[in-house]
Formats: C-alpha cells, sequence, structure tokens
C-alpha cells in the first residue's frame, strides 16, 4: 500500500473516531478516549492547521481513505525540534503504512522545517510500539521510571530521538540510489549522443543512475550505448531487446527496473537544457511530501534543420493537476507536460501489476496519458513553469518517426481501445466515476459510425465495429452518435437557412 500526507479534512472525522473507540488500540493512551465524540474529532481537524506549535497531517491511501494521523507536537523553533505522534486505524496494520508514514513526516521535519532533531516517548510495557519505533531508526535514550500515573498506577517511559546527522549518515552508508533515469530508444541513433550527454552532465548532490532499454534498434544505437554503458559502468543499468515490444512495454519495463527513490525520463530524442534540472526537481519532491510527481516546462522542437520551436506549456505561474483533469476531453488538457520533464515518486518497482499495468496495455506506443493517469491515482501533480529541456515533436511527409506516421494514419481504432482500457482502470483499479470521461471514446465511435454509414464502405464499418465491441458499456457510444447526429442536422438546417437568406 502506498500512502502519502495530506492535511486533516472534515471527512476523516468518523474514521478518526473508528481508531479513538478501539480499545485495542486505545489502551496504552494517557487519556480516556472513550469520552471523545464525532463533534470532538471535527474540532480537532477544524483547529489543527492554527496551532503554531504543531503540524498534524492525515495519513491517507491511493484513495485518498483516511488511515491515521500523524503529528509533529512541541515544535521549537530555536532549538530546532519537535515531538512525534502517530495513529493508525486497525485497517492499516500490518500494511506498512506506519513506517511510510513516519518517513515522510521525518523528511518534512528535517527537509522543510529545518528541524535537527525529532523525539518521542512512549510507556515502556508498550513493547510492540518499542520495536516500531527502533525499527523506524528512532534511538533509544534513556527509561524514565515512575515517570506518569495511569489508571491508578506509576508507569514507566522510554525515550527515543532521531538526528538529521542519523537520517543523513544512513544515506550515505547505503549509498542510496536517489534518482534513476528512464530513457528508452528506437532508432534514434543521431540523436543519442544529445540525449544521454545532457544526463551524464547533470550537477547533483546524490546518487544517480540511467536505467535504458533498446527496443531492437537496426541502427546503431545499441552500440553507441555499449559505448557509453562501458564507459560509465557504475551509471549505467543497460538492457538490449532482442525483439520489438512497442514504446509502452519498453518503458514499462524499464520503470519497473528502476531503484531510484524518485524517476525521471528521457526519451530517445529529447533532451534537457538545464544541468541542474534533477537536483532542482528532487529539492523540491523532498520539501513537498504533498504531491506524487511534478513536472516542469519544455521546448518543443519541430524540426530537424531548422530552429524552430515553441514553448510546450505557456504558463507564467505553477499549476497543480489532478484526477478530474484527466476527465477533461481534449488530451492536453489531461497532461501536466510532455514526459521528458517528469519527475516522481518510484512506485513502480513495488506496485503490483494490476495497479500499473494499464500503462502497456492502453495502447502499444502511446503511455504518456496512462502515466498520467496513474499518477493521478496515486496524488497531485505540480507544474512548474521552469523551462528545462527540449521536446522533439516532428512531423515530416514520409518520416519513419512515430509523430510522423501518427500524423497520416487513421487511429481511430486503437485511441479507442486506449481509451476504452482507462476507463476500465478509473472504474475497476481505482473505483472512481468517469462518466465525463465517456465522452472522449463516444465521440470517437461517433465519427467511426457516421462514416461509415456516409461511405458504406466495409473497412470503414469494420472499424465502428472494432470500437462498438471494446467494452460491455455501450450507452455512451449511442448517446454521442446521437448527439453527433443532431448537430449535423443543425448545421445542415442552418446552411441550408442561410443559403435561402441569399437567394
Amino acid at each position: 500500500m502506498n500512502v502519502k500526507l495530506r492535511h486533516l479534512e472534515n471527512k476523516d472525522a468518523p474514521f478518526m473516531l473508528e481508531w479513538m473507540q478501539d480499545p485495542e488500540i486505545t489502551r496504552f493512551f494517557r487519556f480516556d478516549a472513550s469520552s471523545v465524540t464525532l463533534d470532538s474529532c471535527l474540532n480537532f481537524i477544524r483547529s489543527a492547521d492554527s496551532q503554531p506549535d504543531a503540524a498534524h497531517f492525515a495519513i491517507v491511501d491511493e484513495n485518498d481513505e483516511y488511515l491515521g494521523t500523524i503529528s509533529l507536537k512541541n515544535i521549537d523553533t530555536e532549538k530546532l525540534c519537535a515531538e512525534y505522534a502517530i495513529s493508525t486505524r486497525k485497517k492499516a496494520h500490518g500494511t506498512g503504512t506506519a513506517m511510510q508514514a513516519t518517513k515522510l513526516i521525518l523528511e518534512y521535519a528535517f527537509d522543510t522545517l529545518g528541524l535537527e532533531r525529532v523525539y518521542l516517548n512512549v510507556l515502556a510495557e508498550n513493547g510492540r510500539a518499542n520495536a516500531f519505533y527502533r525499527k523506524a531508526g528512532f534511538s533509544f535514550v534513556r527509561e524514565e521510571t515512575d515517570a506518569i500515573e495511569l489508571r491508578g498506577e506509576r508507569k514507566a517511559l522510554n525515550w527515543y530521538e532521531i538526528k538529521v546527522e542519523d537520517i543523513e549518515m544512513k544515506a550515505v552508508k547505503n549509498n542510496e540510489i536517489a534518482v534513476s533515469v528512464a530513457v528508452i530508444t528506437y532508432n534514434m541513433q543521431e540523436y543519442l549522443p544529445q540525449l544521454l550527454g545532457s544526463i551524464l552532465k547533470q550537477k547533483v548532490n546524490f546518487r544517480y543512475e540511467i536505467v535504458v532499454d533498446d527496443d531492437h534498434s537496426p541502427d546503431d544505437s545499441r552500440t553507441i550505448l555499449r559505448e557509453y554503458s562501458n564507459k560509465y559502468p557504475d551509471r549505467f543499468v543497460l538492457s538490449l531487446r532482442n525483439v520489438n515490444v512497442g514504446g509502452s512495454r519498453n518503458m514499462y519495463g524499464v520503470l519497473r527496473k528502476c531503484r531510484g527513490k524518485y524517476i525521471a525520463i528521457l526519451e530517445g530524442d529529447d533532451w534537457w537544457e538545464a544541468d541542474d534540472k534533477l537536483q532542482y526537481q528532487f529539492d523540491f519532491m523532498e520539501s513537498h511530501p504533498e504531491y506524487i510527481g511534478m513536472y516542469c516546462n519544455s521546448w518543443c522542437e519541430l524540426s530537424r534543420t531548422e530552429s524552430v520551436q515553441r514553448i510546450r506549456r505557456d504558463i507564467s505561474e505553477p499549476m497543480v493537476f489532478r484526477y478530474k483533469d484527466f476527465l477533461s476531453f481534449h488530451f492536453f488538457d489531461r497532461l501536466p507536460n510532455s514526459t521528458d520533464t517528469a519527475f516522481f515518486r518510484n512506485f513502480f518497482s513495488t506496485a503490483s501489476e494490476r495497479e500499473i499495468d494499464v500503462f502497456y496495455k492502453a495502447h502499444r506506443m502511446v503511455w504518456d496519458q496512462s502515466l498520467a493517469l496513474i499518477l493521478y491515482g496515486k496524488g497531485n501533480v505540480y507544474v512548474d513553469p521552469r523551462l528545462v529541456s527540449h521536446h522533439r515533436t516532428i512531423v515530416e511527409k514520409g518520416g519513419k518517426n512515430y509523430q510522423s506516421r501518427y500524423a497520416v494514419e487513421d487511429h481511430r481504432v486503437t485511441d479507442a481501445a486506449m481509451y476504452a482500457a482507462h476507463e476500465e482502470y478509473m472504474e475497476k483499479v481505482l473505483h472512481r466515476r468517469c462518466t465525463k470521461f465517456y465522452k472522449v471514446r463516444g465521440m470517437i465511435f461517433a465519427e467511426a459510425y457516421w462514416i461509415a454509414k456516409k461511405s458504406g464502405l466495409p473497412e470503414d464499418k469494420e472499424k465502428a465495429r472494432e470500437i462498438w465491441n471494446q467494452r460491455r458499456k455501450k450507452w455512451p457510444l449511442i448517446w454521442w452518435t446521437f448527439v453527433w447526429g443532431c448537430g449535423t442536422i443543425k448545421r445542415r438546417l442552418s446552411r441550408k437557412k442561410y443559403s435561402g437568406k441569399e437567394a
């Protein structure tokens, strides 16, 4: 289970009351939790953000369901320390939720608040809690005998602490990979040196790896990759496929191999302009645990031979993309930006197949929309207006690259299949409504249907039939075909009326 932290909301109150009234959870509490009511929980939630010396967060899952509360209390900005506290619902026990949440709150304490020490105390007889704190990295400081009176008995407390240098030394000791750069290539020999050079020139204060997979290129891409891998053996994780599997399957395989805390993406013909791109995004994500990922801005290069480019997303202020944005009709409104600017928390290394297989099942070549959907299912995505990358979107007559072929091919069937897979994913994996999104596939079918109706050609009828059979849910196709037809009739009547006036 992947969790995140967010501010407490009123909807969390019933779940908070649930663990407050569970005697198995509250038997080590130092107050009478049985007297807590729903109103008490709501009052706490409403006051949480206004407490100057405390930071309270809800621990939530991928569906934004409250699992517990984690806090920093008694925050002292002079002594640079705070007290840690956590409590979770029984549903979260044994799932790793508390450990993940603890890691996130410590990152917040040390990286965002700039604290140097986080401490806690716990009843000495609470064996389970003591074991958890030691496992989470807290060091035992002392035992305080007869420290408090609880239900008529004097009880001992164990004190623990964790310091920022403990975290830093652990990272150095483990030599952890902070960032994995996921790269896929196919027939990109002329661009590879520029792409790889833009990664290797990154100025960072952490360890990163470059995970590359070539999709059986017939050109010299594989030779170039071997040369770089031999030159930088401690940096490259290289795979060379014996058969071509398509861009989506290839990138999925690379993402599954990534070992870093974060993942950045760069495809075979793109390159990074900013030499601090990775450090800039790493620092942002370390200090903003509320986001699952972030994108920056990029230049779109439109020609091989001339300097013709435009800004991918013309913004001057940051944006935040959420699940609801994916329901937009136009695909550009669904995407944070081009994937060469993407930087997100690595859940691919641990996620189940069902959680993420839409990445390659939706479309053989197109995966940027599937990635956005998976990210939105796990949290919000921040978009920074800073230009850091160059994204090649070159369309040439007779060109062999995917953009050139996509511009001239009829892709209604494959696009509709992709959106059908997205509908299935939203409903059956994310368990969210996507009624608004039905319009996307509905309009594709409507266009195919009316073209087949007009032409009468067998191949046009077959395309409409393929789209019709992609999902059991038919009513969106029927509805949007009806809307399309009504719009056509309305336009014809309008033209006829206008022609009559002219006559």
